[in-house]
């Protein structure tokens, strides 16, 4: 199994329920449209001002986006079906691409196991 997360920082001038929406209703429809769906694809948006959120400067980014692959082939199947061209076009609307943080790749195990 692959775990891709990725993690992105709006673009300067839009609010961060601004990023969200174009993300879900524009971009995320525009990426399943040129793809097939990977295993996990899940966006979790930082809520800034949370009572659970600790303030600060550590964290950089708006958005962790995760998916998962059930291997290497998958991903590149997937990455080779996007249209990387015109998927990084639609990016610069509200991704701030030159704030992007580096995109972890993982292998993940089966299965975990609990040590008592």
């Amino acid at each position: 199994m692959i775990k891709v997360f990725g993690y992105l920082k709006r673009k300067p001038g839009l609010s961060p329920q601004e990023f969200a929406d174009y993300y879900e209703h524009n971009h995320v429809p525009l990426v399943l449209s040129k793809a097939f769906v990977p295993m996990v694809y899940k966006r979790n948006y930082i809520q800034r001002g949370d009572a659970f959120n600790i303030e600060g400067n550590g964290i950089s980014f708006d958005c962790m986006t995760e998916l998962v692959f059930a291997d290497r082939d998958d991903l590149s199947a997937w990455m080779a079906s996007l249209g990387i061209d015109e998927i990084a076009r639609d990016e610069e609307n509200f991704i701030d691409r030159a704030q992007r943080e580096p995109t972890w790749w993982t292998s993940a195990p089966a299965r975990a196991e609990r040590h008592a």
